[in-house]
């Protein structure tokens, strides 16, 4: 990510949802309670706050444009849900697409829909985004997307 986030002057920058946030830091303590080695378990649950901080500064960082939640994104994320029962999306993967359908009247093209997750790079397809899974495709795709 830091290849991809370094370079935001390039690309315009990105737009997050405020829920990256508290999704970004489950998903950090998820890893480390799951992880099976008891050393490496513990060892990672004892950096877990610092990996939380790390994480916010980044958030903080001229690279993002957070949209914060508001109950009309919500109620979008939940009719999203309603209207698609196909897409294999749980409730914040709809808040982030609803997020990215929100933007992308306001931004310059081409807006790229940046996940890792399966689901949610199918449904925003399905929503006409242009996407990039950066463990599949890389910072090149990316390069080449907006050039």
């Amino acid at each position: 990510m830091r290849d991809i986030t370094g370079r935001f002057n390039r690309w315009g920058g990105f737009v997050v949802s405020s829920f990256i946030e508290p999704e970004v830091i489950s998903a950090l303590a998820k890893y480390a309670r799951t992880t099976e080695h008891p050393l490496l378990r513990t060892h990672y649950l004892g950096k877990h706050s610092g990996v939380v901080e790390a994480c916010r500064r980044d958030l903080s960082r001229a690279a993002f444009t957070i949209v914060y939640l508001s109950n009309e994104l919500v109620e979008d994320a939940a009719n999203l849900l309603k209207t698609h029962p196909e897409y294999e999306i749980g409730a914040g993967d709809a808040v982030h697409l609803v997020t990215a359908l929100e933007v992308r009247p306001k931004v310059a093209p081409p807006l790229v829909f940046v996940t890792a997750d399966n689901g949610l790079e199918r449904a925003a397809k399905a929503e006409g985004f242009i996407t990039l899974n950066p463990l599949r495709d890389g910072v090149d795709a990316l390069e080449r997307i907006v050039s």
